[in-house]
């Protein structure tokens, strides 16, 4: 195969005959002649590079795919340190590896998939669905948009609640593991920057809850995983992720993209993270609690009460205040676009906390807990990796 490209412009038809190939979806009789490149996702995706590749054939083509999307790590130095640190670009890989095929939710086909950590090189190529509905998280998802996805999301939820299967991917982080504790080292020391970039927006309140959250965050992410039942989560459930076909059957009308930071852990944090950050602040102070209390109904767990969803879904609010703060301070947001995306999303998941006085679910005490020195430790590379990107 020829080498993977750094960009996606750098995709030959030599390279795309080649992963169809070895992905089965073309056979020796036919080669891939010439590619239109598309560059898709900019301002939309943080982590990673996309393209859409209209191909022509040259030979029998027998049903190969008239265009593609591929998906490579990002080429902006510090969101590919970011992408790298987490671990998106494996977990994705492993994702449609081991997991896209057995779940009740509609993803993109995917017809060629690089995982090899050893040379950290990576990449995807996926099905084109640009033909479905999509909606700008900028502006904003309405009610009923929001309602179909978290409905179409209680099935995945509900395939795996609680499942024992889950500890088998062993590729797919705990919410409370070391990758996702590691992001509290992220959002203090992300805290400062993040401030002198998007404090002046931010609603009254926000920074005293901000330095609250980052100082509890490890115990915050244990409490949150260890009060809500377990299962497979998205963990970017946003509304620029989805694509809907009304025309499809039910099962399918919602597809959901980019699974880089899929894990296991609360359900509801998926929902937590749509609502509040992929809505207009009016529209979810309107419709969250009905909106919430739809894919709870989905779900069909008898065993898992409202009123205990609804008490961790506020509590899951505090943890999608790190999404904004971190992208805000050490990712290159592309264009305007990303940038109006980062403080949508920052400005609404404060809101959201400050809304539900999420607050009171974290330690009564003001000041930071006492954290171990492991924890010291990974502050302080933490902050030797943002000096070296900046």
């Amino acid at each position: 195969m020829d080498e993977l490209p750094h960009t996606t412009e750098g995709a030959t038809p030599a390279f795309l005959t080649d992963c169809l190939r070895e992905g089965g979806a073309l056979d020796r009789s036919s080669s891939v002649a010439e590619v239109v490149h598309e560059p898709i996702g900019v301002g939309v995706g943080i982590v990673g590079q996309l393209a859409r590749l209209s191909l022509r054939y040259e030979g029998e083509a027998h049903g190969a795919p008239g265009s593609v999307v591929l998906k490579l790590p990002s080429h902006f130095p510090e969101n590919r340190a970011q992408g790298d640190r987490f671990n998106f670009y494996e977990r994705e890989g492993r994702f449609y590896q081991h997991l896209a095929d057995k779940l009740p939710v509609r993803t993109a086909r995917c017809y060629w998939n690089l995982i090899q950590p050893g040379a950290n090189q990576f990449g995807l190529l996926l099905e084109d669905l640009g033909h479905r509905t999509s909606i700008s998280q900028v502006a904003g998802v309405g009610a009923d948009r929001a309602r179909q996805a978290l409905v179409s999301l209680a099935g995945l939820h509900s395939e795996l609640w609680e499942s024992p299967a889950i500890d088998g991917f062993t590729w797919l982080p705990r919410f409370d593991g070391p990758i996702n504790l590691s992001a509290g080292a992220g959002y203090r020391e992300a805290w400062e920057p993040f401030l002198a970039k998007f404090g002046d927006v931010l609603p009254t309140g926000s920074i005293a809850l901000g330095e609250r959250v980052q100082a509890q965050w490890e115990d915050l992410m244990h409490t949150c995983r260890a009060s809500s039942p377990v299962t497979v989560c998205h963990g970017d459930f946003r509304i620029d992720n989805l694509l809907f076909d009304d025309d499809a059957v039910p099962a399918e009308q919602v597809a959901v993209l980019d699974w880089q930071i899929s894990g296991s852990g609360p359900g509801v944090f998926d929902a937590a993270y749509l609502l509040s950050g992929s809505m207009a602040v009016d529209e979810r102070r309107a419709c969250e609690r009905d909106v919430l209390r739809a894919w709870h109904e989905a779900l069909g767990r008898s065993d898992y009460r409202f009123d205990d969803a609804w008490t961790e879904y506020r509590r899951n609010l505090l943890v999608t205040t790190v999404y904004g703060v971190i992208a805000g301070a050490q990712f290159d947001p592309a264009n305007e676009r990303g940038r109006e995306l980062v403080e949508g999303m920052a400005v609404r998941s404060f809101t959201a906390c400050l809304d539900l006085d999420a607050a009171e679910l974290l330690h009564p005490a003001a000041g930071p807990r006492p954290r171990s020195e492991a924890e010291r430790v990974g502050d302080r590379t933490q902050a030797g990796n943002a000096r070296l990107l900046t």
